[in-house]
């Protein structure tokens, strides 16, 4: 009897086991991530964009998918892991303010006549002023350059990698010294920009594709983390001066200019693009114009016609940048702006 009793209660013991050991692992293999299969024209820009609805987040995204090389390569059908992380919508507590005790001497009460009754204090509520872009997008726009500043080159990682998104370590050269806590704006040129009327020169489009902080030093060469990316960062980019860009404000009422002049190219380099796209004008300070400008578009095709609006939210001295704000229809390189 008392050998059936032990060996009931070892059963137990060993069933109980069993369970406590299974269990856990089961709940551990729950998903962390959420899968997505790829559709035809989609990239990790428009993925994040559908699935987390920040675009930007695209480098997170492409670090948990290590067997996809290219972020521009997916493929129809292909399985795109998205951490369930960046799904989740952190909400910030709102702020608690804290009870202050006051104590307050009871007022004189003074008879009040006809002349000496003081008006009321008014009460001022400050003006909230919305920005124009916001500031991934003032930076990751781009401009048209005449020359391009190279401050220093990308040569490499300690993973061996050669592509890289926001957190990556990376190793570069740079024309001078460079100490702990130094910035870089990462930039390429997308290619040269010819006027679409005068076939004229005029300049490399350049792309911000993310910033870099100098770290320290690591087997004798220069590391530095990257610490914004709006595309992918790439050995062989270069680097430029980093400077704080200063979001402009949107204006209650812009003004709406009539200069004549054209779309000589688009930051996507697309055949078509449409609104919030970016677009680069022939136009710029030396012009008049000025940031929150509108200027209406004229699609040049068999007809030229209206074809909605652009505002400007960059500034050089020959060319600006600007964003679609109302399109018709598509948006080319070598439409013209200004009057119809």
């Amino acid at each position: 009897m008392r050998r059936t009793q032990g060996g009931c209660i070892l059963a137990i013991t060993v069933l109980s086991l069993i369970c406590l050991f299974f269990a856990p692992g089961a709940y551990c293999q729950d998903q962390e991530f959420k899968e997505h299969t790829v559709i035809r024209g989609e990239t990790l820009w428009t993925i994040s964009s559908k699935e987390i609805t920040d675009p930007f987040l695209w480098p997170k995204v492409w670090k948990e998918n290590p067997e996809v090389k290219n972020p521009d390569l997916i493929y129809p059908g292909q399985k795109i892991r998205i951490p369930l992380s960046l799904l989740q919508k952190e909400v910030a507590p709102k702020p608690v303010e804290k009870a202050i005790e006051r104590v307050e001497a009871r007022p004189q009460v003074k008879p009040v006549t006809k002349t000496a009754r003081e008006p009321a204090t008014k009460k001022v509520t400050p003006i909230m002023k919305s920005y124009l872009v916001d500031q991934d997008t003032l930076i990751s726009s781009g401009y048209i350059a005449d020359s391009i500043t190279v401050m220093g080159e990308i040569t490499g990682a300690p993973t061996e990698r050669s592509q890289f998104g926001r957190g990556d370590d990376t190793y570069i050269r740079t024309a001078e010294p460079v100490k702990a806590g130094d910035r870089f704006y990462v930039i390429r040129s997308t290619g040269k920009v010819r006027h679409p009327e005068t076939g004229a020169n005029m300049g490399d489009v350049i792309e911000i594709v993310g910033v870099l902080e100098i770290v320290g030093t690591e087997s004798g060469r220069t590391k530095a983390k990257v610490t914004a990316s709006f595309a992918e960062v790439v050995v062989g980019d270069v680097l430029d001066n980093y400077y704080e860009m200063e979001q402009p404000f949107l204006i209650d009422n812009p003004r709406t200019l009539s200069v004549n002049g054209f779309i000589v190219a688009t930051r996507e380099r697309h055949d078509i693009n449409s609104q919030k796209d970016i677009v680069f004008i022939d136009k710029g300070r030396r012009d008049g114009l000025e940031i929150g400008d509108m200027i209406p578009m004229i699609s040049r095709n068999t007809f030229d016609v209206p074809n909605g609006t652009i505002q400007v939210i960059g500034m050089k001295e020959r060319t600006a940048t600007a964003i679609v704000v109302k399109s018709e229809r598509e948006v080319k390189a070598g439409d013209r702006i200004g009057k119809p």
